[in-house]
């Protein structure tokens, strides 16, 4: 999973387009099956690197259907020992990927080594792949459905959130929630028509194995590094294809079973799991940080729960009086639904914490233009995202908004008081009304014994992925088939942070397949606030300056590419 608003940057590659038919969104028969087509990439796409496409049966169970176009970017290894290609998935679903090969390729082969061939790809529905999610007519027409409902506003809940007027105000968001749901799937069967059956990581998992075949050999093993949700498309491939397994990395686990099972909102009490220590944390490390390096610090030797109470008042006053943002680039209205979104994906970026706090701490002073313009920001252009989370999960019975209002509110009260911004910052509800069926659907089991084992990777901290994620994935793949490893440390991901020691891990585990030590924990090379001397950056810890510069400049790279412009 990747929160909604903290994202990978736009593709600046451009597939090579040759003029196309399309029919209700399936390519026409002008490519071949197996054909795969490089060229230069246009835009600013780094030295060594090629952009094209591969072609891939729309349906792997029915040649007739037509075909897919999945664009790739590539860029090739810089070592004359090529190990063969690894694919990597930013997450989302709906984040596209070329980038990480256009922009990120040199920092992902000094991750991972200089052997490899760096593939970014956009899955099916996303980006530059054809055919593309299609549901509203224009990225603007979704914006204009969207706004001021539920949907773009997030809920409000009251400061009381056992207040039986709580309860009844939840249910009626609910009901508009619903509402907006069947209006837009509606939509999406009326413009798209059955082509968004043919979404969902079941099918992608088949393109990765399809096209490894196509690119390093009938023989090759699947190579891949998931982060978030890509965690999810790690432990697809992993498990459908367990004697082809090289090396796979999850960073950042996704409950693959929740997420194939459950119906989102029954997900959230593991979802949140580690979103209050996040939370915390943030408070923690601004009281540390002092005034001079977190702007919602107003003294020295502040506790944490000073913070804590500052922004928790701030955001209980947005219920009964929304802040006025006048001088936003989309001027409008700031309430708690909205803030606590915000709060949701910032925690997300620990590297960007400064930032936040600062954001935050002008929005208490009056002055909402920053978060608001960051929630204004859109990343998804259409339900590219719910193409594949609801061919994912399968169909269900729709609950009622009493239902889903009564488990949220359980989960606000025990688990994390953001559980409600989640349902918005998170857009995967409303699966239920989704009009279409998948040819087909991989629901495990998800204990595969594999070729080669997979890498865990998660933080102590995460706001949406927690450590019980991770521990749960390792359980169920079994110790034969994975090892996990704790980076000890606020974020989601572990390119949240820095940390030279996870770096180390992963460059040996996809050099020779060697897997850190049960029970190996690494320490952050960085503090998410800055100190005093250096306020304007992130400041290594201690031990930083024995550390590879380098090697740390391209994390933070890597960093950038995923947590970007939400701050």
């Amino acid at each position: 999973m990747g929160f909604n608003r903290v994202t990978v940057l736009s593709s600046v590659c451009s597939v090579l387009l040759l003029g196309t038919r399309q029919v209700a969104g399936v390519l026409a028969d002008d490519y071949t099956v197996g054909e795969v087509h490089w060229s230069t990439c246009s835009g600013d796409a780094v030295d060594g690197a090629e952009c094209g496409y591969a072609i891939v049966p729309l349906d792997y169970t029915d040649p007739g259907a037509g075909v897919a176009k999945i664009a790739l970017a590539r860029y090739n290894a810089t070592s004359s020992d090529r190990k063969g290609s690894v694919f990597i998935n930013p997450g989302g679903p709906g984040g596209p990927g070329l980038e990480w090969a256009t922009a990120g390729g040199p920092s992902m082969q000094k991750l991972l080594g200089e052997g490899w061939d760096i593939i970014g790809f956009d899955p099916r529905g996303i980006g530059e792949t054809e055919p593309a999610t299609k549901c509203f007519s224009s990225p603007d027409a979704r914006q204009a459905f969207l706004a001021n409902t539920v949907l773009d506003r997030g809920y409000d809940v009251a400061p009381d959130a056992a207040d039986p007027g709580n309860r009844y105000h939840l249910i009626e968001q609910q009901r508009e929630a619903n509402a907006l749901y069947q209006a837009q799937f509606a939509l999406c069967k009326k413009n798209f028509g059955d082509t968004a059956r043919y979404m969902g990581t079941t099918l992608v998992a088949r393109d990765i194995d399809y096209i490894t075949t196509l690119l390093d050999g009938k023989d090759a093993l699947i190579n891949f590094y998931g982060l978030s949700y890509g965690t999810a498309m790690g432990a697809y491939i992993a498990n459908m294809f367990p004697d082809r397994v090289g090396h796979i990395v999850l960073d950042g686990v996704l409950d693959v079973e929740d997420w194939t099972a459950l119906p989102v909102y029954k997900r959230l009490r593991d979802y949140t799991a580690g979103t209050d220590g996040t939370y915390k944390e943030f408070a923690s490390e601004c009281a540390k940080a002092g005034p001079s390096g977190c702007a919602l610090a107003k003294q020295e030797n502040e506790s944490a729960d000073a913070v804590l109470s500052r922004v928790d008042a701030f955001l209980d006053g947005l219920y009964s009086e929304p802040l006025p943002v006048p001088e936003a680039t989309l001027p409008g209205i700031l309430n708690s639904g909205r803030a606590k979104v915000y709060l949701l994906e910032a925690l997300a970026s620990s590297s960007q914490w400064s930032a936040v706090a600062s954001a935050l701490d002008q929005a208490i002073a009056g002055n909402g233009t920053r978060m608001l313009n960051t929630l204004n920001s859109p990343d998804l252009v259409d339900l590219e995202r719910s193409a594949v989370t609801c061919n994912d999960i399968g169909a269900m019975d729709p609950p009622t908004a009493e239902a889903v209002v009564d488990e949220v509110v359980d989960v606000y009260q025990k688990e994390s008081r953001l559980a409600f911004a989640m349902l918005t910052g998170e857009p995967d509800m409303g699966c239920e009304y989704w009009p279409f069926t998948p040819p087909e659907r991989f629901t495990g089991p998800w204990n595969a014994t594999l070729k080669n084992p997979l890498l865990i990777i998660s933080n102590t901290n995460d706001p949406a992925t927690p450590l019980a994620s991770g521990k749960r994935a390792l359980e169920r793949q079994g110790k034969s088939s994975a090892a996990l490893l704790i980076q000890d440390g606020p974020g989601h991901t572990s390119l949240a942070l820095t940390s030279t020691c996870t770096a180390g891990a992963m460059r040996a585990y996809f050099t020779n397949g060697t897997l850190p030590a049960e029970g190996t924990v690494c320490a952050v090379d960085e503090h998410p606030f800055p100190t005093a001397e250096k306020a304007n950056k992130t400041v290594l810890l201690a031990e930083a300056p024995q550390a590879d510069e380098e090697l740390v400049q391209h994390l933070r790279a890597l960093g950038d590419l995923l947590l970007h412009h939400r701050v």
